[in-house]
C-alpha cells in the first residue's frame, strides 16, 4: 500500500495519521497545559481531536475550540447539584460511558485517549463497545498523588470510597495491563508501570516539556523587578505537598544577608491560609508577594522578572515519578532552579547542571542554596545551561514525536508503516 496519504492527512516519516481521536479529560476544558499540547500536536498532523470533558460551569455542550479541535461536554443538568452528580468522574460512570461512546460513534473517532486513572475503566469499556483501541495518558502517578493528599491534608468525606489510595492501587493493577498503550511522563514512571504488568513495547515516555514559544508580557512584571534586586519565584499549586512552608521558613536566614529578598508565589491552593498565617507569624509580610492564579500565557514574563526559581516539592512516591511542567518553564527562561532531592527533579538538575538540590524539609539547606545563588555569574551560568538543555533535549518537539509514534502504533497496522517501527 502506498504511503501518499489522503487529502487532509499530514505525513510524518511517510505515515498518514488517522484523522479522528477522542480524548477523555476528567475535568472541565479549557484549560490544561498537557491537553492543549497533545491536542495541538495531533491537530498539526491533520488529526481531528474531539475532547470529551466535564461541565462544571454549565457551558455549551459542543464547542468548536480551534482548527481541528472540538470540545464535547457532559450534560449541564437542570440544577448545579444535578450537574455535579452527572459530571462526577467516578471509576465507572454510566453518564461518562454514554458520552464517550456517543462521541466516538458521532465523530467516527478511531482511537480513544483517556487522561489519568479515574476514567480509565470507563474508557476501556467504551473501547470494547466501540471496538476502538484505548491509550492511557498517565500524567500522574494517581494513587501516589492521592496518598500524598491523605498524608498531608487527611481524608475527607467520601475519600475513603472514591479517593482511597489502596483502592486506586488495586484499580491500577487491574486496568493498566488491559490498556492498548500507556503514555507516562518520566522514565521512573515507565519503570513503575512496567512492574505492574504493562508490556514495555506499549509504554511511551511523553514528558511535561515546554513548547519553544514565547509567552505574552505581564503588566506587573516590571513592577516586580522594581521592588527587589533579588527575586525568588514559585509557580504552581499552593497545596500541602508543595513544600512552601519550608521555603517561607528559609527566608529569615536569607533576609539576614539579602534584606531586600522577595518571594513571588504564582498560583492558588488549599494551603494558602496556613502559609499566610505562617508568613505573619514570622513577620515576613514584606518579603512575600501573593499573585494568585495567572493566565498561563503571561507566566513566562513573570519568570523572566525573577532571579531564582524553585520547585520545593516534598519527596514522595508521587514526586519521585512525576515531572512538573514548571522546572522546564523555568529553564526555558534561562533561570537557575532550586529543587528538592526528588528523583526526577534531581536527575534533571544533575544532567543539565542548571541549579542546586537540597533535601526536602531541610530549611537550612534551602536557605544556603538561595544564598549561594546571590552570585550573578553563577545564576547566569546555570540559567544558560538549563536553557541549552531545553533546546537540545527537554522540549515538546521531542516529546510530541513520541506522542505521534504512540498514536501511529495503535492506528496503523505495522505493514502500513513505511518507516518500520512506529516507536523507539
Amino acid at each position: 500500500m502506498s504511503c501518499t496519504g489522503e487529502s487532509r492527512a499530514v505525513l510524518m516519516d511517510g505515515v498518514a495519521l488517522h484523522k479522528r481521536v477522542c480524548y477523555i479529560f476528567q475535568d472541565q476544558y479549557p484549560w490544561d497545559v498537557r491537553v492543549e499540547k497533545i491536542s495541538d500536536s495531533l491537530a498539526q498532523q491533520g488529526v481531528e481531536v474531539h475532547i470529551v470533558s466535564r461541565n462544571r460551569d454549565g457551558l455549551a455542550r459542543t464547542e468548536p475550540y480551534r482548527d481541528q479541535i472540538t470540545i464535547h461536554r457532559l450534560s449541564k443538568g437542570f440544577h448545579p447539584v444535578v450537574r455535579d452528580l452527572l459530571n462526577f468522574p467516578a471509576f465507572f460512570s454510566p453518564f461518562w460511558l454514554k458520552a464517550i461512546v456517543s462521541s466516538v460513534w458521532k465523530t467516527a473517532s478511531e482511537l480513544i485517549i483517556v487522561r489519568d486513572l479515574p476514567l480509565a475503566i470507563t474508557a476501556w469499556i467504551a473501547g470494547k463497545m466501540t471496538r476502538r483501541p484505548v491509550l492511557l495518558d498517565m500524567a500522574e502517578n494517581y494513587p501516589a498523588m492521592i496518598q500524598d493528599t491523605w498524608t498531608y491534608r487527611g481524608p475527607q468525606g467520601f475519600d475513603y470510597l472514591i479517593r482511597n489510595p489502596a483502592l486506586l492501587r488495586s484499580m491500577e493493577r487491574f486496568i493498566l495491563p488491559k490498556m492498548d498503550g500507556v503514555l507516562v511522563v518520566s522514565e521512573a514512571s515507565a519503570a513503575r508501570v512496567g512492574n505492574l504488568g504493562v508490556p514495555k513495547e506499549t509504554i511511551s515516555v511523553v514528558g511535561n516539556t515546554p513548547s519553544l514559544q514565547r509567552g505574552v508580557s505581564h503588566s506587573f512584571a516590571n513592577e516586580i523587578r522594581e521592588r527587589s534586586d533579588f527575586i525568588l519565584i514559585y509557580v504552581g499549586g499552593l497545596e500541602e505537598t508543595r513544600g512552601l512552608d519550608t521555603l517561607i521558613r528559609a527566608i529569615p536566614r536569607v533576609a539576614e544577608v539579602e534584606p531586600n529578598v522577595l518571594v513571588v508565589l504564582v498560583g492558588k491552593g488549599t494551603s494558602e491560609p496556613m502559609l499566610r498565617q505562617l508568613t505573619r507569624a514570622l513577620g515576613l509580610e514584606k518579603h512575600l508577594l501573593w499573585m494568585g492564579w495567572q493566565d498561563p500565557k503571561s507566566v513566562p514574563s513573570l519568570i523572566q522578572a525573577a532571579d531564582v526559581c524553585l520547585v520545593p516539592h516534598y519527596v514522595t512516591e508521587h514526586t519521585d515519578t512525576t515531572i512538573p511542567n514548571k522546572i522546564f518553564d523555568y529553564m526555558l527562561q534561562k533561570k537557575p532552579v532550586i529543587v528538592t532531592h526528588a528523583k526526577t527533579l534531581s536527575e534533571i538538575v544533575d544532567f543539565a547542571q542548571c541549579g542546586l538540590v537540597y533535601k526536602d524539609h531541610r530549611v537550612d539547606e534551602l536557605s544556603e542554596a538561595i544564598i549561594q545563588l546571590r552570585s550573578r555569574e553563577l545564576r547566569r551560568k546555570m540559567g544558560e545551561a538549563g536553557y541549552q538543555a531545553v533546546l537540545s533535549r527537554y522540549n515538546w518537539d521531542h516529546d510530541s514525536r513520541r506522542l505521534i509514534e504512540a498514536v501511529l502504533a495503535l492506528t496503523h497496522p505495522p505493514q502500513l508503516l513505511c518507516n518500520g517501527n512506529a516507536r523507539t
